[in-house]
């Protein structure tokens, strides 16, 4: 294996390359402001996909939905407006008309600008000069928290007084050092090649122990080939699967409940190299696209690998007396109990999709095949009673999306072997004042989908029904107001609450511009079943408040300020948080250097009021703390480019909570009320 991935390198290596000298806006920022924010993998996704289309932006002038999708900064809504405006008027001249698009200001013009284009015949010229180039890009980034955990303590067997209480504080100690370290490589020749690998260690974890033949804890590596053919795709080693609404499968950023109320709408893209570091999410063999006709084209896969799981045996060898299997899915492999759980499962996965895209409807066929070896197993609380075995399940849906005098429907109805089935069905509708979208789904509580994420209240698209209402006006030029609420009931328990019961969700956002300044005041309320000490289900209350105001000083100097508040509510329970915090961010006019710099102060009364707060980082990392108890928070977040293909990145956090001795515990205990976290990268590309 590390002969094959030396020679991958040393291949890519040896081609005749250019000077990419392109530079990244800062998309860290575009998507906090926008208010874009995913789980690591999918945050990951939205930065590599932005970055590709750098080097080959859309034309505005060509492109259909699902392309105007990819740029995330821009809701369906704007989209709609968008393709509506082309098709009355036709073709945009210049970038600035697209001002002229109902829903689209100077904010979302200044966003989109260096991703998109209109296709003028020096333009094209341009854009088909670097689709030629061969471009690579390496990445390197080492992180380290202090003080050390506990995890990292040396032990001795005259600390304790029996062996047994030795070793198994020896299977606890971390086998690695405190740093974490990801190397990133990436390859592109053309719009036809693409090859990139992908290696990872935790802190904690080792280096080439028996637990890690390959040096890393984790590896992946992929080659894609893009014709325009019949094989349109040809996809080797890891990869994500998109298609449909979710209800089958989807890897990677995912629409769901968030301040882009009429963004609801997935649009799948089939298969895609998987360049994240997240350890579960993915499928590892061989993918294929074909077109065997211009509106039809057809996905076929075939995936094997070994995944993380928990197995709890009999005192005997026979695998019939297994007590119970589940997934290990925390990517940790830092000491001997973790590193027992690695790689313990087979999992296969196999399946095909046919999609027919005309221009007023397209629609979808999938199909899926998994199996776990040996089985998952359902465990014994009454919440998991329809948990998935994960051997042998079988799925199919139907996906499709049309336009009627305006209004745009889109759903997906999937059916699994058991019996079992789940729906999503939505509608939008839009113009320059206002836009809506009205969602329906009903997850039935026996339907289940490893790989499924669909829109919903909890993210298994299982045990749920739903109706969600979003919409956006804009009574004025700089006036714009949020607001979606979303109603929903469970069919069996869930786990924290023992009876089935219902819920809703409130969400509502104004922001205003005018000159440098701008004001945005949020409100979020969430009613949901949840039990008592006592084991009885009651309805608790969390609320959120929160204000931002934002002022550009300068061009290249913004200040930024956030109040929030919270409040939780269960029977005679009352709880509280705030959180402040002031933002300052630099750019320098050529965009080299740039600064994000941030105090906080926080105070909640406990794990339930918490508050999250998104953080700037180096570029592709991923940083959504929450913050409890009491406590100070500040970090720097800089990025430097001293010469053209070098990119260095440092940030440096830094967190007190004067209110306790010690955070954490177990192997991840500190001594302590102070942390200090650190994280450097380099990127070159050439």
């Amino acid at each position: 294996m590390r002969c094959w991935q030396f020679g991958l390198f040393l291949l890519f290596s040896l081609v005749s390359l250019d000077v990419w000298a392109q530079d990244l806006p800062d998309i860290e920022r575009l998507l906090e402001g926008n208010d874009i924010l995913n789980t690591e993998d999918g945050y990951e996704e939205m930065v590599d996909i932005l970055s590709n289309l750098l080097m080959t932006p859309v034309n505005v002038n060509t492109a259909g939905f699902d392309s105007l999708k990819m740029l995330f900064l821009l809701s369906d809504s704007q989209i709609d407006q968008l393709l509506e405006f082309r098709k009355k008027y036709g073709n945009f001249l210049h970038i600035n008309e697209l001002l002229l698009v109902p829903g689209i200001g100077k904010k979302d013009l200044e966003n989109i600008r260096s991703f998109i284009t209109l296709g003028h015949p020096e333009v094209q010229d341009r854009v088909k000069a670097i689709r030629l180039r061969s471009r690579q890009e390496l990445l390197t980034r080492a992180k380290v928290s202090l003080p050390l955990q506990e995890g990292y303590t040396t032990y001795s067997p005259v600390d304790f007084d029996t062996r047994k209480e030795y070793e198994r504080k020896v299977d606890n100690r971390f086998h690695g050092p405190p740093v974490g370290l990801l190397l990133k490589y990436k390859a592109t020749i053309g719009q036809h090649l693409q090859a990139g690998l992908t290696l990872e260690n935790d802190p904690g974890e080792g280096y080439f122990t028996r637990y890690q033949k390959t040096g890393f804890d984790f590896l992946s590596a992929h080659i894609s080939i893009h014709t325009d053919r019949f094989f349109q795709r040809i996809l080797l080693g890891n990869y994500r699967l998109q298609w449909g609404q979710g209800l089958v499968a989807w890897g990677g950023f995912t629409s769901g409940k968030s301040e882009v109320v009429v963004g609801n709408e997935k649009s799948g893209k089939g298969f895609s190299p998987y360049t994240s570091a997240d350890e579960n999410n993915y499928l590892k063999g061989v993918a294929l696209t074909l077109k065997p006709c211009r509106q039809v084209t057809a996905d076929v896969f075939f995936s094997r690998k070994k995944t993380d799981g928990n197995i709890v045996q009999a005192d005997t060898l026979a695998e019939e007396d297994l007590l119970s299997v589940s997934l290990y899915e925390s990517g940790y492999h830092r000491n001997n109990n973790e590193c027992r759980k690695k790689h313990t499962l087979e999992e296969l996965t196999t399946g095909g999709a046919v999609h027919w895209n005309a221009p007023a409807f397209k629609l979808g066929l999938n199909a899926l095949y998994y199996d776990f070896k040996p089985a998952l197993m359902i465990g014994d609380r009454i919440y998991q009673q329809y948990n998935d075995t994960g051997h042998k399940r079988f799925l199919m849906s139907v996906d499709y999306k049309t336009s009627f005098r305006g209004i745009y429907w889109f759903g997906e109805t999937a059916f699994s072997g058991t019996g079992s089935w789940a729906t999503i069905n939505g509608l939008r509708w839009g113009n320059s004042f206002l836009s809506a979208c009205l969602l329906y789904r009903r997850y039935d509580k026996k339907y289940i989908s490893h790989y499924a994420a669909g829109f919903g209240e909890y993210s298994n698209t299982s045990n749920e029904e739903g109706v969600y209402f979003g919409t956006d006006i804009s009574p004025l030029k700089n006036l714009k107001i949020n607001l979606y609420y979303d109603w929903f009931r469970f069919f069996s328990p869930r786990y924290g609450a023992t009876i089935p019961g219902s819920g809703w969700e409130l969400l509502g956002q104004i922001g205003y511009r005018h000159g440098n300044w701008e004001h945005r005041f949020r409100l979020k309320r969430e009613i949901h079943p949840e039990d008592t000490k006592e084991k009885i289900s009651v309805q608790r209350e969390k609320s959120e408040y929160r204000y931002q105001i934002g002022y550009r000083v300068t061009r290249q100097l913004e200040l930024r300020t956030r109040f929030s508040l919270s409040h939780y509510h269960k029977e005679q329970i009352k709880e509280k948080g705030f959180l402040v915090y002031q933002d300052l961010i630099y750019a320098t006019r050529n965009s080299r250097f740039k600064m994000q710099y941030r105090l906080a102060w926080f105070k909640t009364d406990s794990y339930q009021s918490r508050i999250y707060a998104y953080e700037n980082n180096v570029l592709y990392g991923y940083s959504f703390p929450s913050f409890m108890g009491e406590g100070w928070r500040t970090y720097l977040n800089l990025s430097w480019k001293p010469l053209n293909g070098l990119t260095c990145y440092l940030k440096g956090g830094f967190t007190v909570y004067p209110d306790r001795e010690v955070i954490g515990s177990g192997v991840t205990k500190v001594e302590g009320n102070k942390l200090y976290d650190l994280a450097l990268q380099l990127r070159f590309t050439f």
